[in-house]
């Protein structure tokens, strides 16, 4: 049966995509094709609509390379949707950072550039050497946007790069020193993969924290120097996988076995030691691999939760684990389970993404 938005005279079903946005274009969008060309994917920022339009959580982007679309899927409701890949992730693309709606990303012997994939905005920036681990501090609209990159890569150098006043880079390197409540740490990078720095995140002003071999790092880039937390004690006693990330002030670890059946959550309290907590409160966490987001959550349903970048075998919605059940869940379902048999992991690039059309 033909839709009945067929019916509708082309003028008036463009009338009516002047008053749509965020989700409700795109899958208006995806209609039909009368509807895909009265509502063209367009450039968002160049418009007002969608300057305070926001979505209930993040989404899970994935690249599919093989398909040649990326795909961003609602942890919540378990809807997917669909684009086609731009040139600029054509090829070998490793995605660095995911914040305030903006990828930081890389092609093979290419600068550096954000992308917004909401709005197909490119800002490149300036040649750097490979680096190990990025933060950015503010989207690149912004004139505060300032990136912050690391290496351990036989030097040890944070560069800086501010990106509406400066054209390149400053370097500069670091130092060390002992400190009573810290503990000194004699660096010996060279390549050895284990000793890369992970998971940049802005701690405060001029301090930032980076996972490194079993323990964070803690960087200050005002008065160059370096220190050095060991990790938490934790009770997995199988591969750990281990994922720092920034919440509201506090700076959060989060500890999970390589199979999923244990998960922990560490606070470095006021005292610098690790503190267990057994619950996120009115926040959620979404973790990958190269970024990891805490944010408020907006829905209580989505509160306390952390989403991880995998998929149930049979629903194919997104898994999550719960504080409060210490299970592991996805939506729409009463079903629980233990640990990740039965979920798929993605092979093919993905982060979570906060979308913005601004």
């Amino acid at each position: 049966m033909e839709s009945r938005l067929l019916n509708i005279p082309f003028d008036v079903l463009k009338t009516i995509m002047e008053f749509c946005v965020g989700v409700e274009y795109l899958n208006f969008h995806a209609t039909c094709k009368q509807c895909h060309l009265a509502a063209p994917m367009i450039r968002w920022s160049k418009g007002g609509r969608l300057q305070n339009y926001s979505l209930a959580s993040p989404w899970l982007m994935m690249l599919d390379k093989e398909r040649g679309v990326i795909s961003f899927t609602d942890p919540m409701f378990g809807d997917t949707y669909f684009i086609k890949t731009p040139h600029e992730f054509i090829g070998n693309v490793e995605i660095h950072c995911s914040m305030y709606g903006w990828l930081l990303i890389r092609k093979q012997d290419e600068p550096l550039m954000f992308y917004n994939p909401f709005t197909r905005d490119m800002r490149e920036l300036p040649l750097v050497p490979y680096l190990d681990s990025f933060c950015f501090s503010a989207p690149p609209t912004s004139p505060d946007c300032m990136v912050v990159g690391f290496t351990t890569r036989l030097e040890r150098h944070v560069y800086i790069h501010f990106v509406a006043r400066e054209p390149s880079w400053r370097r500069f390197s670091l130092n060390f020193y002992d400190d009573a409540s810290w503990r000194r740490f004699n660096l010996n990078f060279y390549d050895d993969a284990l000793h890369w720095f992970h998971f940049a995140t802005q701690y405060e002003r001029n301090l930032y924290a980076l996972y490194y071999n079993g323990g964070v790092g803690f960087i200050d880039t005002e008065n160059r120097d370096y220190t050095w937390q060991e990790g938490p004690i934790s009770s997995c006693r199988s591969t750990k996988q281990n994922f720092l990330m920034r919440c509201d002030q506090r700076l959060l670890l989060v500890v999970a076995s390589e199979f999923g059946e244990s998960v922990e959550v560490f606070t470095l309290n006021d005292s610098k030691e690790w503190e267990k907590i057994e619950s996120l409160g009115r926040h959620a966490i979404y973790i990958t691999g190269k970024a990891c987001l805490c944010i408020e959550a907006k829905t209580p349903e989505m509160a306390n939760k952390i989403y991880f970048p995998r998929l149930h075998s049979e629903n194919r919605k997104i898994v999550f684990y719960s504080l409060e059940t210490r299970r592991y869940h996805t939506s729409n379902v009463e079903e629980s389970f233990g640990d990740f048999m039965g979920t798929e992991h993605h092979l093919d690039p993905h982060v979570w993404i906060e979308p913005s059309w601004s």
